[in-house]
C-alpha cells in the first residue's frame, strides 16, 4: 500500500499544492479554507438538551422581555383608571379591572419589573455573601471557621418569614433596595453552609496541596483553583435565592411591608386583599398576579433541572444515530425470540 508523503517540487510552487505518493504519482491537495460554524458553548448545549430547562428558561425570557417592552404590550398604565370598576376579564381587558377601574393585565406586565428584579438582585447578592462567607470559612479553617459557622447557624435556626417582618416592620424608608437587602441579608446562609462544605471537601485535593506547595497566593488558590470546581453549586445557590426572593417579596408586600407607592405583583396581592376581593368574588384580581409569582417560580425550578444535567454527565442523554439504534433494536429482539 503506497505511503502518502507532502511534498511539493519547485517546479510546483506556482501551481496548487500537491500530495505526492512514494510511486510518484501526485494527487490534488485541497487548502482551501473552510468557514467555522456558529456554535453554542458546550454548556448551553448541554442545558437546553433537557426540556424543563428549555422551557423554563422560554418562560422566564417571556416574562422579562414582557417586562421590559411594557409600554408596547399594554396600551395602559398601571394606575390608569380605564374601564369600570370591578370588571371581568374580557377582551378589552384581558385581566379583568379592579376597584378603583385600574387594568389588572398592566399591573401583572409592569409589576414584573419590581418582582423579577428584586428577585434576580437579591439571589444574585444573597449568593456572593453566601459564596465568600463559606470559602472564607471552610479555606483558612481554625478559629475563623469556628466563628463564621456560628453565625450561620443563627441564622440557619431563626425563622425566616418572622425575621423578614420583624426587620421590615422596622424600617421607616420602604424602598426596591431595602427590600433587595433585607431579603438578602436573610438568605445567605443556607448557601454558605453549602460553600463551606464543598471547599472543606477540596482543600485536601492534590491540586490544591500542588498549588500550596509551588508557592501561589491564597487569593489565586481560591479563585483559580476552588471556585471554578463550585460554578454549578453557585448557579444552583442564585436560582433558589431568585424563587426564594420572588416568594418572599411578594409576601413581604401582600402583608404590607412593603413600598406601597410601588406596582409589583405583590403589591397587586395586598390590594386584592385589602378590598376583600375574596369575598365579593372577584377572582381576576389575585388570581392572575399569584400565578405570575407561581410561574416566575416553576420557570426557576425547571431551569435547576438543566444546571443539575451540566454539572452531573451521568444525567445527559446522548442521540443515538437512527441507524445504530435500529440495529440494536433488532438485536433485542433477536436475543427475546431465542430467549423464548
Amino acid at each position: 500500500m503506497q505511503q502518502p508523503t507532502t511534498q511539493q517540487s519547485p517546479a510546483d510552487q506556482d501551481h496548487e499544492p500537491k500530495v505526492v505518493l512514494t510511486g510518484g504519482s501526485t494527487v490534488p491537495l485541497d487548502v482551501t479554507p473552510r468557514r467555522r460554524r456558529f456554535a453554542l458553548p458546550e454548556w448551553v448545549a448541554v442545558l437546553f438538551t433537557s426540556r424543563l430547562a428549555a422551557l423554563g428558561c422560554f418562560i422566564l425570557l417571556v416574562m422579562i422581555l414582557a417586562a421590559i417592552f411594557a409600554p408596547l404590550i399594554t396600551p395602559y398604565g398601571p394606575n390608569d383608571m380605564v374601564g369600570d370598576p370591578s370588571t371581568a376579564p374580557s377582551l378589552q381587558h384581558w385581566f379583568g379591572t379592579n376597584h378603583n377601574g385600574e387594568d389588572v393585565f398592566s399591573q401583572v406586565i409592569y409589576g414584573a419589573r419590581i418582582s423579577l428584579f428584586v428577585g434576580g438582585a437579591a439571589g444574585v447578592l444573597a449568593t456572593a455573601l453566601g459564596v465568600a462567607v463559606g470559602i472564607i470559612a471552610g479555606y483558612v479553617g481554625g478559629w475563623v471557621d469556628d466563628l463564621l459557622t456560628l453565625l450561620m447557624n443563627i441564622f440557619l435556626v431563626i425563622p425566616y418569614l418572622p425575621l423578614l417582618i420583624v426587620i421590615s416592620s422596622y424600617l421607616t424608608v420602604r424602598s426596591t433596595l431595602s427590600m433587595i437587602l433585607i431579603l438578602a441579608f436573610i438568605g445567605w446562609a443556607g448557601g454558605a453552609r453549602v460553600m463551606r462544605s464543598q471547599t472543606l471537601s477540596l482543600r485536601n485535593r492534590d491540586f490544591i496541596q500542588a498549588a500550596l506547595v509551588a508557592g501561589e497566593s491564597s487569593w489565586r488558590i481560591v479563585f483559580a483553583e476552588v471556585m471554578p470546581n463550585m460554578i454549578s453549586m453557585i448557579a444552583h445557590n442564585v436560582i433558589y435565592g431568585f424563587i426564594g426572593a420572588v416568594g418572599a417579596e411578594a409576601g413581604l408586600e401582600f402583608l404590607g411591608l412593603g413600598n406601597s407607592d410601588a406596582t409589583s405583583w405583590g403589591m397587586t396581592l395586598f390590594w386584592a386583599q385589602n378590598n376583600n376581593t375574596l369575598m365579593t368574588g372577584e377572582w381576576w384580581h389575585f388570581a392572575f398576579p399569584g400565578l405570575a409569582v407561581a410561574l416566575a417560580g416553576t420557570a426557576g425550578i425547571f431551569i435547576n433541572y438543566g444546571i443539575d444535567v451540566i454539572s452531573n454527565p451521568r444525567l445527559r442523554v446522548i442521540k443515538m444515530p437512527k441507524d445504530l439504534e435500529r440495529k440494536l433494536t433488532m438485536d433485542r429482539s433477536a436475543k427475546a425470540g431465542a430467549i423464548r
